[in-house]
């Protein structure tokens, strides 16, 4: 009888310690595709992150990961998507300054609270802004564009990504600081933002450096300065703004990877090793550095630290240039 006894504990025992291990059955992470959720259209910097990302994740997870485009609200419809998810891991936002800093100060309506609704996995990288027009406008300096504003009795027209994208305050900061008369014509996203300039819909932008590289190349677009403060390794003949007569000015956009809060540990500790080892890879620096971005990684502590910094340093320019949404 108590032998029968010492085998029923055992196995009792080896039941319970294969459901508590990491590679048993019930606690493989991930079984079933994993979902990028991109707040913008497609064709932007956002999405070419993405999609970039989710290739290499997919090799290191050995799952698919799908991208998939929600625009809208300036990238609230898709992020308040994921803040509402499964906290399983297997839907994540590719999240973005424009849509985690700058939104919650500009809508009335509070879609999502970025602190409080997601859990932070890693920062991927950054993409400098650069001032660029259409090519057909007669100005090829900053000082020149501010003197033509100037001139203008209508002002100039600016595109951007949306209503609290980077490059919708880039602008604003640039509206203030000068004393020029500047018109918004917010799109949903970089992309069709780039296509209206470039068609002569809107005079100038403030856009990512990914999304005007190859434009900029090709001389469909002008390029007049970068906004950071240090000329872009891409762009190494255009000045910054400070060398154009702008001192002090230095905007430069970031993404990075959130899960939904309460996601359980162990599966955001997984997503952050597996981001890290792929941009870190020869394949994605090299594609990163190509389309203008710059790697900037974080883990998941410093990443959060990160978001409440950037939310302090954006209530103060929403605030002082007067941006807001419905």
């Amino acid at each position: 009888m108590k032998s029968i006894e010492k085998i029923c504990m055992n196995l009792c025992l080896v039941l319970m310690l294969g459901c508590c291990l990491p590679g048993s059955a019930a606690t493989v992470y991930p079984d079933r595709p994993i979902k990028i959720v991109v707040p913008f259209a497609a064709g932007g910097p956002a999405d070419f992150l993405a999609r970039v990302l989710g290739k290499e994740l997919a090799s290191r997870l050995n799952t698919s990961v799908i991208v998939e485009n929600k625009p809208g609200a300036g990238g609230n419809i898709g992020t308040a998507l994921v803040a509402r998810a499964a906290p399983d891991g297997y839907t994540l936002l590719l999240g973005y300054m424009g849509t985690l800093a700058i939104n919650p100060y500009l809508y009335q309506k509070q879609l999502f609270n970025p602190v409080d609704d997601f859990a932070p996995i890693s920062m991927i990288a950054t993409n400098p802004l650069v001032l660029v027009t259409n090519a057909s406008l007669d100005v090829n300096t900053v000082q020149e564009l501010i003197a033509r504003a100037k001139a203008s009795k209508n002002g100039l027209t600016y595109g951007s990504g949306g209503v609290g994208s980077a490059n919708h305050l880039a602008a604003e900061l640039f509206k203030s600081a000068t004393g020029i008369k500047l018109v918004h014509v917010p799109y949903q996203g970089a992309a069709p933002a780039t296509t209206a300039l470039i068609a002569g819909q809107v005079d100038m932008m403030f856009n990512g450096v990914s999304a005007s590289l190859s434009h900029i190349k090709s001389g469909a677009l002008k390029a007049l300065a970068v906004s950071t403060a240090t000329r872009v390794p891409s762009l190494p003949n255009v000045k910054t703004m400070a060398e154009s007569g702008m001192p002090g000015y230095d905007v430069s956009a970031w993404f990075g990877l959130l899960a939904p809060k309460n996601t359980p540990p162990a599966v955001l500790q997984r997503l952050e090793n597996a981001t890290h080892e792929s941009v870190m890879s020869a394949t994605m620096s090299e594609r990163l550095t190509a389309a203008g971005f710059e790697r900037r990684l974080m883990g998941q502590v410093e990443f959060g630290q990160f978001i409440k910094s950037e939310l302090k340093k954006w209530s103060k320019v929403v605030r002082d240039s007067g941006a807001h949404a419905g």
